[in-house]
């Protein structure tokens, strides 16, 4: 009888002690001394529960917040005889909202043989949150037109991306686009295009992260093979309001193709 009453008492204290453990918002603190419930996933936080830092990835921000960004970067394509290089200065404008952001991006492109405006972006995306790790992004873009060469037409693409947090510092993110195409063919038959990319991201300080990315990317045109590469961003946020990123990307099979880019940005609040 006494054994029997020993394992009912160590039952009760034990379940009692792991609903004191509840913690809804995955911030280590329990609900019952949380002051500051739901707290996102990525802000870390004191022993009251509440965000003492908020971890923001390159392509996100705090929700409201408008930010500008300006980058220059170069291009390498040794298949393009006389223009085997391309440097390309960009400028984006971004607003988040309720989860949404909206993004308008441009720039200007120059190489031995033409320089000029390169097409202008616009894109709409939605942040879903499926648990309090998981994240979808839903999107759509619309490219205008504004790369000046024979038959450049208005393009569409919708983005989806997935990104998973196992803890506060540590990503895993996958993402597929699927572009459709206008542009009128010239020589080469054209086709859409879509692009899968899947990589790990790791925040060493709240102000430093980085990633490392493999992709796959269509060629519109039908006469190229499926690319395969290699990338990493480097992610550094200077103070609240200047953040800066350093990005290299390269192509696996030929070794013919590879990109550098360096951006700066702002954000007005």
């Amino acid at each position: 009888m006494t054994k029997k009453l020993l394992t009912i008492g160590l039952l009760a204290s034990t379940l009692s002690y792991a609903q004191g453990l509840n913690d809804e918002d995955f911030d280590g603190v329990p609900d019952n001394r949380d002051e500051c419930p739901h707290t996102p996933f990525l802000n870390q936080v004191n022993a009251q529960g509440c965000t003492t830092t908020i971890l923001t990835l390159p392509n996100e921000t705090e929700y409201d917040s408008m930010t500008l960004t300006l980058g220059y970067g170069f291009s390498t394509n040794e298949d393009l005889a006389g223009r085997e290089r391309q440097d390309t200065s960009t400028l984006q404008l971004s607003y988040y909202h309720n989860n949404w952001s909206y993004s308008l991006r441009s720039g200007y492109y120059s190489h031995n043989i033409n320089n000029g405006i390169l097409d202008t972006t616009l894109k709409i995306k939605k942040r879903i949150k499926l648990t309090n790790k998981l994240k979808l992004g839903l999107g759509v873009g619309v490219k205008l037109p504004t790369y000046d060469f024979v038959g450049n037409k208005t393009d569409y693409t919708l983005y989806s991306s997935l990104s998973y947090y196992p803890t506060r510092s540590l990503s895993v993110f996958t993402g597929l686009s699927h572009t459709f195409v206008k542009d009128e063919k010239i020589i080469t038959p054209l086709r859409d295009t879509s692009n899968f990319y899947i990589g790990t991201g790791y925040f060493f300080t709240k102000h430093f992260y980085a990633n490392v990315t493999f992709g796959l990317s269509e060629s519109k045109f039908t006469n190229e093979h499926v690319a395969r590469s290699v990338g990493t961003t480097l992610y550094y946020k200077i103070n609240k309001d200047w953040f800066a990123t350093f990005s290299y990307n390269r192509e696996i099979d030929e070794e013919l193709h590879d990109s550098l880019n360096f951006k700066i940005g702002y954000k007005f609040w």
